[in-house]
């Protein structure tokens, strides 16, 4: 049954999954592994409000952004009893490539090897992190790092078609999310629905509507600001790209689309 449901999605994930990898890169190096820090940052990540300072949040400020509409698997998460029946590490990749037919060295295979390695490259020493393949170990992964039961999701909320052309966005109204630690979710590339779970460390988490100053597009994003960077590799690309270093300002960034912040249950937002 696994095999015919791999099989089934196959297409779909050959056709490919917008990339949101400058959102969740490693924070620590690895000497041994794929998923090491980005360190290039190309001309298109220069000019976007990939990460960006604190006080870039006030009412009138601008931020450059472009939103690429999702790429999503009709099928979603694949239930829980098929998900965990199929094997998920580095170990036995080459089993379920050859189970899906994915040839050892195409594109599609360094996709999943990515992923897997991210998944299990440990975090920093504070870090809590895990890997979802079903829809009920996502919620349980959450409210185990939260600590109670009681947990809400939150996500971006932008035009179902995207808004693909990079203009800049004028913020109209930024609220807190009430608490200090979060977790935030990341789809991966992926056969099949997968997230990349982290607790957030100390941080501060905003809801920020904004709208586009070329095209007039509304969006409403969810910002986390991580205040505690000082573990943080020195090559992290935030660093690079905002000109500071391990322990300075906070480091803000945006949840794209599809991805979840999730916070304690009933967790107030206010001006």
């Amino acid at each position: 049954m696994a095999r015919l449901v791999l099989t089934a999605l196959l297409a779909l994930f050959v056709a490919g999954q917008q990339s949101h990898a400058f959102y969740y890169t490693n924070y620590i190096k690895h000497s041994s592994s794929s998923a090491s820090p980005v360190t290039v940052v190309d001309d298109m990540t220069k000019k976007m409000a990939v990460f960006f300072r604190e006080d870039a949040l006030r009412v009138g400020q601008t931020l450059p952004f472009r939103f690429p509409a999702p790429v999503t698997a009709p099928l979603g998460f694949l239930p829980r009893h098929v998900a965990d029946a199929i094997p998920f590490s580095s170990a036995t990749l080459p089993s379920v490539l050859a189970q899906l037919g994915i040839a050892e060295d195409s594109p599609q295979a360094a996709k999943m090897e990515d992923t897997l390695a991210m998944c299990e490259a440990p975090g920093l020493s504070w870090e809590a992190k895990f890997c979802a393949t079903s829809l009920e170990a996502l919620v349980e992964g959450a409210q185990g790092v939260i600590g109670t039961q009681d947990v809400t999701e939150m996500l971006s909320k932008v035009p179902r078609a995207g808004s693909p052309r990079l203009q800049a966005y004028a913020v109209r109204a930024v609220r807190a999310v009430e608490g200090s630690t979060f977790v935030g979710c990341h789809q991966k590339e992926y056969p099949y629905t997968v997230y990349m779970c982290h607790s957030t460390g100390p941080s501060r988490a905003y809801e920020v509507e904004m709208e586009g100053t070329v095209e007039g597009d509304k969006v409403t994003l969810l910002s986390v600001c991580h205040t505690e960077t000082s573990e943080w590799d020195e090559d992290h690309v935030a660093f690079k790209l905002l000109g500071t270093r391990p322990g300075g300002p906070p480091v803000c960034h945006v949840l794209p689309y599809g991805h979840i912040l999730w916070a304690k249950k009933n967790a107030s937002v206010s001006a």
